[in-house]
């Protein structure tokens, strides 16, 4: 099944070529055994480009953070990120996390509010592009009805929610990006916990630097507006690691990006674990 942006979302993009260009193929398993074709859904999702807040230190370090990491605050990203020199391109990230449970932030009242847990390469120090998957609690409104979903994104390129993959709240999800170049990647996005993996194929995509390892819980954009942000339970990332031209990058002295009020992340000693907690 091939997907372009422009028959997904109409002629508004034609004039934004590069975007236009995008394509892809999806295919998913139940239990190991192939999905028809007919029951794979994918549908557009309003998520705006992804952004990072201007980075500055925070009060204090965290008790368990390891001391080395070098810590920043963001309006948006609570996570975990490790840069890799421009010669030495990441080609493959890895990341394991548990969809967490989400329920309204008392006193806020913008929504949608929302919860996004991905991982990705690029969009931090290189900020034109950004190939990013995972999962999202949002709540559309003060009724506090949660929708779980499993998306993706190739930013400036749309994202797009899998409505077909099931998400609950404690599933466990494993993410595998593998980049064959700085425009062409495939994602493998499991859920373990009901055993279903989905696998998209993209090619012609924004031009990566492969210079960002990223293990995030974001503070997402819909459209320009800024998602309020719901509490969540901890967002325990597992298994963390990336493979670059010359060797290998993991969690370990990754930057570690706060949302100052409302959410902190800590590289953990022994397991090496990020957590994405509320605050």
């Amino acid at each position: 099944m091939r997907w372009t942006l422009t028959a997904l979302l109409g002629s508004a993009l034609m004039a934004h070529q590069a975007v236009a260009e995008l394509t892809f193929t999806v295919e998913a398993t139940r239990g190991g055994v192939p999905i028809p074709k007919s029951e794979i859904k994918l549908e557009p999702f309003e998520f705006g480009r992804t952004r990072m807040g201007h980075a500055t230190p925070p009060p204090q370090v965290h008790r368990k953070t390891r001391r080395t990491n070098p810590t920043a605050n963001s309006a948006n990203w609570c996570g975990s990120v490790n840069t890799v020199p421009s010669t030495n391109q990441i080609k493959v990230i890895h990341g394991t996390f548990q969809h967490p449970t989400c329920t309204k932030r008392a006193g806020v009242t913008t929504y949608p509010q929302a919860a996004a847990n991905w991982v990705g390469i690029d969009g931090d120090s290189w900020t034109s592009a950004l190939l990013q998957a995972g999962t999202v609690c949002k709540i559309d409104n003060s009724t506090g009805i949660v929708k779980n979903e499993a998306w993706w994104q190739w930013v400036p390129s749309a994202a797009y929610t899998i409505t077909s993959m099931p998400v609950a709240p404690d599933d466990w999800f494993e993410i595998t990006i593998d980049t064959s170049s700085t425009t062409a990647g495939e994602i493998t996005l499991s859920n373990l916990s009901q055993g279903q993996t989905y696998t998209i194929n993209i090619n012609s995509g924004p031009t990566l630097a492969r210079v960002n390892g990223d293990w995030v819980v974001e503070r997402p954009y819909y459209g320009s507006t800024l998602a309020g942000f719901p509490t969540f339970t901890d967002v325990w990332f597992d298994d963390m690691w990336a493979t670059t031209q010359a060797g290998s990058l993991s969690v370990v002295g990754a930057k570690q990006y706060q949302i100052q009020g409302l959410c902190a992340s800590q590289e953990c000693w022994g397991r090496r674990w990020l957590v994405g907690r509320t605050q």
